[in-house]
């Protein structure tokens, strides 16, 4: 139980990184302790948030310059939420829809006919295809994890659940 527990804070934690990524000048990060305590963080996209050999949540913050570390064990929940009144530039860059994604996905706002490359985190090209914006992409065959999708101007962060 308290590795389902662990395997969840640590996918919220990347969807979190993920969130994080937008062009939102701060977003907000409450971290709910076991013991009813609460500790709030005002995030700036140059912040962190990671984990230690899988049992520490490390948050950095550089307007605080402060490094807060926290045991898996003693977090009953963490929340994120934007900053009011900042919106994504949806116009501008491709946005890839669904993400998590499970086995298609859309890619928005690409110039016509793109080269879309699929990398895995250790660098290894998984698929490449020439694609549309709007148009499904089928990811089926990939196995669980953490890829990287690049197009022509852009790479983004995707989670294939």
């Amino acid at each position: 139980m308290k590795r389902l527990f662990q395997c969840g804070l640590l996918l919220a934690a990347i969807i979190f990184g993920l969130a994080f990524h937008l062009t939102a000048q701060s977003s907000q990060m409450t971290i709910y302790l076991n013991d009813g305590a609460e500790r709030t963080y005002f995030m700036t996209p140059s912040d962190r948030v990671y984990f230690e050999d899988n049992e520490v949540l490390v948050v950095e913050t550089t307007v605080t310059m402060r490094s807060d570390r926290y045991n898996l064990a003693d977090i009953r929940k963490i929340t994120c939420a934007e900053a009011v009144g900042v919106q994504e530039d949806s116009e501008a860059s491709p946005i890839l829809s669904p993400n998590p994604v499970h086995d298609t996905f859309i890619l928005r706002n690409l110039n016509g006919e793109e080269t879309v490359r699929i990398y895995a985190l250790d660098g290894r090209l998984m698929k490449s295809m020439e694609v549309t914006s709007e148009q499904h992409i089928d990811i089926s065959d990939l196995p669980i994890g953490l890829y990287l999708v690049k197009t022509e101007h852009q790479t983004l962060k995707m989670i294939k659940l």
